[in-house]
């Protein structure tokens, strides 16, 4: 009884020990693993009882030996778990278990029972010769080996049954099932270690209890073997599983560390694993020191901020040692070459574990050909193709900061609305590429006689707008506005044509004329028409009649406009 105890709570302790691995790292294999040391205390807490009657003890060794049983066949499963699909390993455990189980209760209860054995015996023979046949092209050794085992415990068991040795025959089941759990433990590791050497030769020596039982008490019944060493090969399968289990952990810490340092060193992006609170290079990839330039002696001297250009450095530190997010991509960054050269690299990097400390291992892409692009996208989607001149978004963008700087410091801004007189003219007597050539020399005068902060756009085929801020005087706008004029009517030399244009100006004062840049805008562009239509070659402040059409409803402007030129039209 105490034995039994003993190897009760032995067990017990090693199944917790599985329990505690399941839980970190659940398979299938190792649920089977679980449930069949369950078993198997099954099979000894089956064996504590005292029974009182032969019915019970009848009972009590059923039950202890469909404990090993089952035991055994959830070991066989956790070998093939990984090879077939969750319904075949139901249908093999039940094809296995069924007429095993069934066998045990006939030649416990009916022993005298030989043709229902016999049945009963070639269904089970039938069955696990089944299984090896699974193996029959993959593993050619597991395929024989079974098969031989088959023949010689099912010849075992038929002779047991032919000599009214049911119950015996019980060994010959057994010693088939583990000696076949030690073929498929092996193949299904299949590396010489010393876990799978140990529960292997465990499972054999196990399958090896029964005959060795039998022969003893046949050839040599006054040997009396220790009831423990029969329990021995049964602590070596356990402990040989979770040494197995902590093997492939090991290995596959091993393989995810190659994997990931062929990753690592063999990357064709820049990478370097940084301390994340001191930011120092631990460690950089040989693509690292071919972008930067740095040898890995100096990158492990610096800092990753040591790379990024001196205005983003407090910024780039902020964001870097800043370890709440687990993944980060950020930028594009501006980083510094050792020449002194610079590209933009985006930044991903996520949290890591070097060598004891917290540090974060990050990839550096170069995305210098992608910014250009985006801002050779974002240049052309605000400027004029032909000119090279603000279009009207971007137009109205400047305005908007023009005013509110005006507003903010009390000064005066102006916008001026610019139309090329009779340009027409120009396009039918010399040609479109003519007329093309004089709106970009129109477009460079235009600039070069303003400032910088100020802004001039080219808003239609030969109408320009000027953005001008920080005015003092009313007069500096009109001041402005002549100077255009008298640089616009300079003759042009165009190839072998001498080109002399004219434009009429329109000119809205902030805050004099309106507030608002759209209707400032449209109060410039009347003004404009206005001189246009006073022959041109002019310009036009803003007057009360021009104000009022920039305040009336579209509707009225539509209708008005049209008016307004026919009233003004000399001809």
């Amino acid at each position: 009884m105490q034995d039994r105890l003993l190897d009760i709570l032995i067990l017990g302790l090693l199944v917790l020990l599985f329990g505690a691995i399941y839980r970190r790292r659940a398979t299938l294999r190792l649920r089977f693993w679980i449930a069949g040391w369950l078993f198997v205390l099954g099979h000894f807490a089956a064996l504590l009882p005292t029974a009182r009657t032969d019915f019970w003890a009848q009972v009590q060794a059923i039950c202890s030996l469909d404990g090993l049983f089952l035991g055994g066949a959830c070991f066989v499963l956790a070998s093939v778990a990984f090879s077939l699909s969750r319904r075949k390993l139901a249908w093999l455990g039940i094809g296995i278990s069924v007429p095993a189980l069934t066998y045990i209760v006939l030649a416990i209860f009916f022993p005298e029972g030989i043709w229902p054995q016999m049945i009963v015996a070639f269904a089970g023979i039938a069955i696990v010769a089944r299984l090896g046949w699974h193996f029959r092209r993959t593993v050619v050794s597991v395929f024989w080996l079974n098969t031989a085992a088959t023949a010689a415990c099912g010849a075992w068991l038929v002779w047991m049954i032919a000599h009214q040795q049911g119950d015996l025959g019980i060994y010959a089941i057994l010693t088939q099932l583990f000696f076949v759990n030690a073929v498929l433990f092996w193949h299904d590791f299949h590396r010489i270690s010393a876990g799978v050497i140990t529960a292997s030769a465990g499972l054999l020596a196990w399958a090896a209890v029964f005959p060795v039982a039998i022969l003893l008490n046949q050839f040599f019944p006054m040997v009396h073997a220790p009831a423990e060493l029969w329990n021995v090969p049964k602590y070596f399968v356990e402990f040989g599983m979770i040494l197995a289990l902590m093997e492939n952990q090991i290995y596959s810490a091993k393989w995810q560390s190659e994997q990931y340092r062929l990753l690592f060193d063999n990357n064709p992006h820049p990478m370097f694993i940084y301390d994340a609170k001191s930011l120092a290079f631990l460690r950089v990839n040989d693509s690292a020191l071919m972008q930067y330039g740095y040898n890995r002696a100096e990158f492990l001297d610096m800092t990753v901020a040591m790379l990024h250009d001196l205005a983003t450095v407090t910024n780039i530190e902020r964001l870097l040692t800043n370890t709440v997010a687990p993944v980060r991509v950020s930028g594009p960054w501006t980083q510094r070459r050792k020449d002194g050269s610079e590209f933009q690299a985006e930044l991903s990097s996520h949290a890591i574990d070097f060598e004891g400390r917290d540090a974060r291992l990050c990839m550096a892409q170069d995305v210098t050909d992608r910014q250009r692009l985006h801002e050779q996208l974002v240049y052309r989607a605000h400027h004029d193709s032909l000119t090279d001149l603000p279009n009207r978004f971007l137009l109205e963008q400047r305005m908007q900061h023009t005013l509110e700087n005006a507003s903010r410091y009390s000064h005066k801004a102006a916008i001026l609305c610019i139309d090329l007189d009779r340009f027409k003219q120009v396009n039918d007597q010399h040609g479109h590429a003519t007329g093309d050539a004089c709106l970009q020399v129109i477009a460079e005068r235009l600039t070069s006689r303003l400032r910088e902060s100020d802004t001039v756009a080219r808003t239609g085929g030969e109408e320009f707008t000027v953005v001008i801020g920080e005015l003092l005087h009313a007069m500096d706008a009109e001041k402005v506005a002549n100077d255009l004029l008298t640089t616009i009517r300079r003759q042009l030399s165009l190839g072998e044509w001498e080109v002399q244009v004219s434009a009429s100006i329109g000119v809205a004062l902030y805050p004099d004329h309106g507030t608002e840049g759209s209707q400032l805008w449209r109060s410039a562009d009347f003004a404009m028409y206005r001189a246009k239509y006073a022959g041109g070659d002019q310009f036009q402040v803003v007057s009360e009649v021009d104000t009022e059409f920039a305040l009336a409803s579209p509707m009225a402007r539509q209708i008005s406009k049209p008016s307004v030129r026919r009233a003004l039209d000399p001809s």
